[in-house]
């Protein structure tokens, strides 16, 4: 069978369905996050507006993508909650295959391909986002498509292939509008400079630098930003530049509280040893003069000091930061397989089980008890179908699973209070003058 379908798919196909079914098996048990409430209603009213709609500050290629998927459950008259769902886990196994090509196309060992896709698999801040709506496995998969398909088009001289590579990353942008801040790893990827110390120097591969492989890789990515940049992306990178306010994720600055926040999270979502090997990892391609994919892993992980600076700083804006961690990891790891396999076959699995035995009880109990879901069909259970809720964060959830009408109370400000009130009475007298006698 090996030599019939190829080694190397047959891992890639194994990894997605193991992936695929541990998602499913632990799914959340309905929308966990605002979010993803928001990109549920935007793919049903792109159904029924006919025009495709925005979720969380645009992230119109996460709608596009999610209202292809929701097609069939449409069809079935469901609402976009399991569909939502499902496109978490489905990209979720992608992305884990897609990391798998990626290093085995820049590494070339499959080994160190297999066990970074492992750990990665596994990854409780990585993973558990991917069981409730969210759009990071989205996000990831296509910018670790990016990579890849980067890498293969160098490596076959294709040029077409570079050019997708390049529109694929844009897309990834729409998904998720911060993976434009990974954006430069792609370009720097791309140069992939010989790194020399004795006699120090730099040398590009060949043709790096030739203008019609300068304007097939520009050109998709730069196009397709811009086009996003001036349909949505603008306005929501001004808000969030200048305008500070409850809506808004805006940086803190190179050193604030919540990067401490995030290195803890680090330290506690996954094991020192993983670290450790990370670093041996990194001598070790030292010790072999290839600088470049280190310095390139550093500067990949760098990216904690912009992600995890965030004033709405969450473990999942991690996901890829810790990418580059994995690979120099799995690096270490496969050297030790190849001397000692039983060794390094005992560190993987104790890593691995490690991250999901941490995971694994929230996570199942989230498989079957949704707290916000619950309580909006408790408040749907107990009120009329015209009743207006006042409450805050479970505002969305109440529309959505109950389809009450909600309003939000100003919380701290006196002077909005008597507006509120005036509207609330509003609202109330309106509902109740609808009311048969």
């Amino acid at each position: 069978m090996l030599k019939i379908f190829g080694r190397t798919k047959l891992v890639v196909l194994s990894l997605f369905v193991v992936n695929l079914a541990m998602g499913f098996l632990l799914i959340n048990e309905g929308l966990f996050h605002q979010d993803a409430v928001i990109l549920a209603k935007a793919v049903e009213n792109t159904y029924a507006n006919g025009r495709l709609q925005p979720a969380v500050r645009g992230r119109y290629g996460c709608v596009l993508i999610n209202s292809i998927l929701y097609f069939p459950f449409y069809k079935l008259g469901q609402n976009a909650d399991f569909a939502t769902r499902f496109s978490s886990v489905l990209f979720h196994a992608l992305s884990i295959a897609a990391f798998f090509l990626f290093i085995y196309e820049y590494f070339g060992n499959r080994v160190q391909a297999l066990f970074g896709a492992l750990l990665l698999s596994v990854t409780p801040f990585y993973f558990s986002p991917n069981t409730y709506g969210k759009e990071h496995g989205m996000s990831i998969f296509f910018f670790l498509t990016a990579l890849y398909l980067l890498r293969r088009s160098l490596r076959k001289n294709n040029i077409l292939l570079l050019s997708v590579s390049s529109f694929v990353l844009g897309f990834a942008v729409s998904v998720r509008e911060s993976i434009i801040i990974a954006a430069p790893l792609y370009f720097l990827l791309y140069l992939d400079p010989q790194i020399c110390l004795k006699p120090p120097g730099i040398r590009l591969p060949d043709g790096r630098l030739r203008l019609k492989y300068l304007c097939a890789l520009l050109l998709p990515f730069a196009l397709t930003f811009l086009f996003l940049y001036l349909s949505y992306l603008k306005p929501a990178i001004y808000r969030e530049l200048l305008i500070h306010d409850d809506t808004t994720i805006s940086f803190m600055g190179i050193s604030s509280p919540y990067l401490r926040l995030a290195f803890g999270d680090l330290y506690k979502s996954v094991s020192s040893l993983l670290f450790l090997f990370a670093a041996l990892g990194a001598m070790q391609l030292l010790m072999k003069e290839k600088i470049f994919p280190v310095l390139l892993s550093f500067s990949w992980f760098l990216l904690i000091l912009y992600f995890g600076n965030l004033d709405m700083y969450a473990p999942r804006f991690l996901d890829i930061v810790i990418l580059p961690v994995h690979i120099l990891a799995s690096y270490a790891l496969a050297k030790l397989y190849s001397k000692d396999k039983a060794v390094a076959a005992i560190i993987v699995v104790y890593l691995v089980s490690s991250m999901f035995i941490s995971m694994y009880p929230s996570l199942k109990f989230r498989h079957s008890y949704n707290g916000e879901k619950k309580f909006a069909l408790f408040v749907k259970d107990k009120t009329e179908p015209n009743a207006i809720i006042v409450t805050m964060d479970d505002a969305l959830f109440i529309e959505y699973y109950a389809g009450r009408k909600t309003l939000t109370h100003p919380i701290n400000n006196w002077k909005e209070m008597h507006p509120f009130l005036r509207q609330f009475t509003a609202a109330w007298s309106l509902e109740n003058s609808r009311r048969p006698i």
